[in-house]
Formats: structure tokens, sequence, C-alpha cells
């Protein structure tokens, strides 16, 4: 086990990712238009909603209860499984040439979405999957959400609508920082759990596999009308919130093999969908015009958009 020492500073770095990832986003949301096209399209949205909070969590929690691997494991299988809203979407979907203001309207609203059910249902779930951990109470789930995810997100969009002009140079020095952040924090918490990481090749690392893939499924048959807004469904989906995933394990589930497979189930994801998002950009035609970027006049689903 590393020193108390090593941890700290791990997880200060993870929790400065999380404060800085949604501060930045809060700059960068033209919170309005985020909305008027999330209501635009709100038939997919319900549905990519029920995808993520309902029938993904549900297959990946029914595996965990029955799948014979350490109960700490299984835990950060829960945490996965109902933390949605990945911050990395948007940028992944824009890779993949899809339909960035659809991406950014679901990750606004999946990242409120997840304090709200992560609070009430993961305290229920791992009690359910592992009996013998004691139970947490909602709001020693909800306080940390609320405070190092949706605080900084509401202040960086308020400074936004009020001072858009002053902070809008701020956006890419944070960008550089949160990610320096993120970069430190997973290679310290690799160094500090070497042999934990060696240990749960089979539970961390198939179901790192097993879960993008399954998100990739799912995403694919909620939108089948045009390549730029399935390509948002799949990657919304695929993708699941390793800032949300940080802050529960700092907080709340702090055995290490939990914290383990939720950073291997993210870090791997968000490298498998990369790859496939180089890949749909590669097949789509090059004189085929850009999707709108977050932010663009909206075009509901169906507007014209196919592959």
């Amino acid at each position: 086990m590393p020193s108390n020492e090593l941890l700290t500073v791990i997880n200060s770095f993870g929790l400065l990712f999380a404060i800085l990832n949604s501060f930045t986003l809060g700059l960068r949301l033209p919170i309005f238009r985020i909305l008027e096209h999330f209501f635009q399209n709100w038939r997919l949205a319900t549905r990519v909603l029920l995808i993520n909070f309902v029938v993904l969590p549900a297959l990946v929690i029914g595996f965990a209860t029955i799948a014979p691997i350490n109960p700490d494991i299984k835990i950060g299988f829960c945490i996965v499984a109902l933390a949605a809203g990945a911050p990395f979407a948007p940028a992944i979907t824009r890779l993949a040439r899809g339909d960035v203001a659809m991406s950014t309207a679901l990750l606004l609203v999946m990242v409120l979405a997840t304090v709200i059910v992560v609070s009430l249902v993961l305290p229920l779930a791992v009690s359910a999957v592992v009996p013998g951990v004691g139970h947490v109470r909602i709001w020693d789930v909800a306080w940390p959400l609320l405070a190092f995810l949706v605080a900084p997100l509401l202040i960086g969009c308020v400074m936004r609508l009020r001072y858009e002009e002053a902070v809008s140079s701020w956006v890419s020095p944070l960008l550089i920082i949160q990610i320096v952040c993120l970069v430190l924090y997973v290679n310290l918490f690799i160094f500090a759990f070497t042999s934990l990481f060696r240990d749960v090749w089979w539970g961390a690392y198939v179901a790192a596999i097993a879960v993008p893939v399954l998100g990739i499924a799912l995403g694919s048959v909620i939108s089948i009308r045009g390549a730029a807004t399935r390509h948002a469904s799949i990657i919304t989906t695929a993708q699941r919130s390793i800032t949300g995933g940080i802050i529960v394990t700092v907080f709340n589930y702090t055995q290490p093999l939990a914290n383990v497979s939720v950073t291997v189930i993210n870090t791997i994801g968000i490298v498998i969908l990369v790859i496939l998002a180089f890949e749909w950009r590669r097949t789509r035609s090059r004189h085929e015009p850009e999707p709108d970027a977050a932010g663009a006049p909206p075009a509901p689903e169906g507007s014209g958009r196919s592959s």
C-alpha cells in the first residue's frame, strides 16, 4: 500500500481535474442554445438517457452480481455503470465528425442526472451486489458530487453569461492544466498500485473492453437516421464519467481495487472510442460539411444528416 502522503497527492490531482474540468465545461457552454437543442431532439435524448441510466447499468450491475470476481471490483463496476456524462464525449464526437451540439447537450443533462442517480442508486446497488460493504448514506455520496462537479459547472456557466469576453481566454490554459492533472493522477495511481493492476486482469480489463463495446452496441440502436447523430449517441453512451468516478472513489468507496477498476475501465474506454472516432472520420466523405459545433444553430434529428 502506498503512503498516506502519496494517496493525498494522487487524490488531490484527481479532484483538481474534476473541478477544472467542470468549471471549464461551464465556461464553454452556450447554455440556452444547448438546452434548445436538447428539447428540439427530446425523443432521441430520452432514449439516450434511458440507455445510460437504466439499460446499461442494469446489464453491468447484473453481470457484477453473478460474476466470480473480487467484491471491490464489483463496486467499481457499479460506479462505472451509474456515472454517465463523460467529460471528453464532445471532443471525441468532434473528432468523429459527429453531432457535437447533441453530444454537448446530452453531456450537460447527464452530468446533472448522474448526481441524482449515483446519490440515490449507488449505495443500494453496492449493498445488493456486495452485501458485506457498509451502507453509505445518500447525502455522503451527494455532497462531494455537488461540491466538485455541479458547483464548478454552475460557476463556469454564470461567469460565461456575465463575463464572456473576459473569460474566453481562460479555456485553453485550463484545458491544458486539467489534462496534466488527469495524466498525473492516472500515472501516479498506476505507480502506487502496480501490483493490483497486475492482479485484476480478468475483472477490470475484460470489463474495460466489455463496457464500451456494450455502450457502442446500445448507442448504435438509439439513432439510425444519420451518422452524425448516431456517432454522438454512441460516444456519449459508451464513455462513462471518469470525473464522477474519481469523486466517488475518493470520498465514498476508497477500496483500492474499486478505484483500480474504475480507472482501467474509463482509460481503456477512452482509447477505444478515440480509435473508433478516427475510423469514423476517415470513412466520412471529405466533401461532407462539418457538423454543428456546440452552440451552432441546432438541427433536429433527421434534418438531413445522413451517412
